[in-house]
């Protein structure tokens, strides 16, 4: 189904067109993906299916159920000049987030020690401050063992259930990877 068809059935469904959002571009998400790694010179998209046990980890380690598109799991290596010569600059999760005015999507850049490189909120329909840089900078370099309270490591001036969902999200992206990577 072409996007405006899809965009047709949603208002027919009296669904909101912004169903469509950017982080879940039809095709390839290249643009979304760029926003993360600018740098990158290609993506390689990737797929893994993740068990039980292993969603079972993920949500208990991140606090936050599993979305139904987080399985399978897809996730985008971008490629370009990188500093050990391995071509390889990191890695991008899409992840959606639901807080409690409406969805956030987000597209997460790790470096390939698993650190948290970029945060982008590619669509928000809950807090905007959940927009804000001074929030979303304060994820880099941030990794799974990394403390991740809100209030304590992670500041935040906005609703405070909008910023924990986010900070979910986050936690979910990091541990979603990891099960993908294998370790």
């Amino acid at each position: 189904m072409s996007r405006r068809g899809i965009t047709g059935y949603c208002l027919l469904l009296g669904l909101a067109s912004t169903v469509l959002i950017q982080a879940h571009e039809t095709g390839f998400p290249e643009q979304t993906l760029k926003k993360v790694f600018p740098e990158a010179t290609g993506f390689t998209a990737r797929k893994k299916t993740l068990t039980p046990e292993q969603i079972q980890r993920i949500e208990q380690l991140s606090g936050s159920k599993l979305q139904r598109n987080d399985n399978p799991f897809s996730y985008y290596v971008a490629l370009g000049k990188s500093a050990d010569g391995s071509g390889v600059l990191g890695t991008v999760v899409l992840i959606d987030a639901r807080g409690p005015k409406g969805a956030v999507d987000l597209a997460i850049g790790f470096k390939k020690d698993g650190s948290v490189s970029r945060v982008v909120v590619v669509e928000n329909g809950d807090d905007p401050k959940l927009s804000a840089k001074e929030f979303l900078d304060q994820f880099q370099g941030k990794n799974s063992k990394s403390p991740l309270a809100l209030g304590q490591d992670i500041r935040y001036a906005g609703d405070a259930n909008a910023g924990q969902s986010l900070l979910k999200a986050v936690r979910r992206g990091m541990y979603l990877l990891q099960a993908a990577s294998g370790s």
